[in-house]
C-alpha cells in the first residue's frame, strides 16, 4: 500500500471514529489556499478542524509525533480563517492518530486510534 493510500485509509477510519462518537462530518480534504483541512466536523456547537496522521510502523515515531510546530501554525491559520467565515461559532483543532498494530505487519485492518482534542490550547 502506497503512503498516500495509507493516509487516505486512515482518514476514512478517522471519519468513522468521529461519527461513532457523535461528530457530524461536514467535509474532508478541503482546500483553503495552499493548505488542506483533513476533516471538518461539528461537535455540538463547535466547528472542529481535524488533522489525521496515520502510520504503519513507529520507525519514524508515533503518528501524533509528526505534528510539527509548522503544522500547528498552519492549523492555527486555518482555524482563524474558518472562525472568520463562521462568526460566533467556536472553532478548535483536534488530531486523530491512527496506528496500525505492529503484529499485523502494517495492515490497517487492526488499528489503534488516539484522539487529541483542542491541540492549539
Amino acid at each position: 500500500m502506497r503512503a498516500q493510500d495509507v493516509g487516505r485509509a486512515g482518514e476514512v477510519l478517522a471519519r468513522e471514529y468521529l461519527a461513532s462518537i457523535g461528530y457530524e462530518i461536514l467535509g474532508w480534504n478541503l482546500r483553503l489556499g495552499r493548505s488542506e483541512i483533513d476533516i471538518l466536523a461539528r461537535d455540538g456547537n463547535a466547528l472542529v478542524l481535524v488533522e489525521v496522521k496515520t502510520r504503519r510502523s513507529t520507525a519514524f515515531g508515533r503518528p501524533e509525533e509528526q505534528i510539527t510546530a509548522g503544522k500547528l501554525r498552519t492549523l492555527g491559520v486555518l482555524a482563524t480563517r474558518v472562525s472568520a467565515a463562521y462568526p460566533g461559532a467556536p472553532v478548535r483543532v483536534d488530531v486523530i492518530a491512527v496506528m496500525a498494530d505492529a503484529a499485523s505487519g502494517g495492515s490497517l485492518a487492526d488499528v489503534a486510534i488516539s484522539h487529541l482534542r483542542d491541540v492549539l490550547t
